[in-house]
C-alpha cells in the first residue's frame, strides 16, 4: 500500500470521541484522519472483474475495527486493523477521504486488485424519514462550534434545541422536505443525500457553516485528509 499522508484540522473537543455505533476514537485520530468517516456500509465493484464488493465497518475502538466483508456471496464478520484513514484485514485494505467515496485494494503477492466504494445511506424509517432526529455537533476548521438537537419532526414542524457560541435556544423550527433542512431563528441544519450535515448560522454580521456529525455522547467533526483514496 502507498503510505497515507494527511492534513490535520482542529476539530475535537474531547480526548475520546464516542459515536452512535459505540465506537471509541481518540481525539488525535479523529482530528487528523477523521476515522469516523470509515464507519458504515460500503458497497462497490472491483475495477477489473466488475464483481460486487461489500465492506461494512461496524465499529472502531482504538486501532481495531469490527467489520463484515462480503466473500463468495456471504458476509464474514472479523476484526481488522485501523491505521490513519485506512482499515486492513488480511490482504484487503480499505480507505476513504470524505466518508462518502472510498477505495479498496486486494494484494496477493505481486497481484493487486483495486475496487471503488460508495457508502450507503441508512434506509429511511417510519419514525424518522428525514434522518435528522438526534444530536448533532461539530467544530469548523476556523474554530466555530455548533450543536443542534432535533427532538422530532412532524410535517413541517420540528422540535429543536441549538447552541452556538455558548448560547442555547429551544423551540419549534420549520422543516423543508425539498432540501431536508430545518430552520429555527435563522439557524439551519441541513442533511445532504450523501449523509453530510451542516449547521449554518449568523453571528456579528458573519455567516458560518459548521460540518456536524450525529453522535450519542460526543461529537465527531469534519477534517481534511489527503491520500490515494478518493
Amino acid at each position: 500500500m502507498t503510505s497515507v499522508s494527511s492534513t490535520a484540522a482542529s476539530i475535537a473537543s474531547a480526548n475520546t470521541i464516542i459515536t452512535s455505533t459505540g465506537s471509541q476514537i481518540s481525539k488525535a485520530n479523529e482530528n487528523t484522519y477523521h476515522q469516523s468517516n470509515l464507519l458504515g456500509n460500503w458497497t462497490g465493484t472491483w475495477k477489473t472483474t466488475k464483481q460486487p464488493i461489500t465492506f461494512k465497518v461496524l465499529s472502531i475502538k482504538g486501532d481495531t475495527a469490527e467489520i463484515e466483508i462480503g466473500k463468495n456471496g456471504t458476509l464474514k464478520k472479523a476484526q481488522a486493523t485501523v491505521s490513519q484513514n485506512t482499515i486492513t484485514y488480511g490482504p484487503y485494505t480499505m480507505g476513504t477521504n470524505d466518508g462518502t467515496n472510498g477505495a479498496i485494494e486486494l494484494q496477493v503477492g505481486s497481484v493487486q486488485q483495486v475496487g471503488y466504494l460508495t457508502k450507503q445511506k441508512p434506509p429511511a424509517t417510519t419514525t424518522d424519514p428525514t434522518h435528522l432526529v438526534g444530536s448533532w455537533s461539530g467544530v469548523s476548521p476556523s474554530g466555530q462550534a455548533a450543536s443542534f438537537n432535533v427532538k422530532s419532526v412532524t410535517g413541517t414542524s420540528a422540535s429543536v434545541t441549538y447552541t452556538v457560541n455558548g448560547y442555547t435556544h429551544t423551540g419549534t423550527g420549520t422543516y423543508d422536505a425539498k432540501h431536508n433542512m430545518i430552520t429555527f431563528q435563522g439557524t439551519q441544519i441541513a442533511l445532504s443525500p450523501q449523509g453530510n450535515a451542516t449547521v449554518t448560522y449568523q453571528s456579528l454580521g458573519h455567516t458560518y457553516s459548521v460540518p456536524v456529525k450525529k453522535a450519542s455522547t460526543a461529537a465527531t467533526q469534519t477534517s481534511t485528509t489527503t491520500s490515494k483514496f478518493a
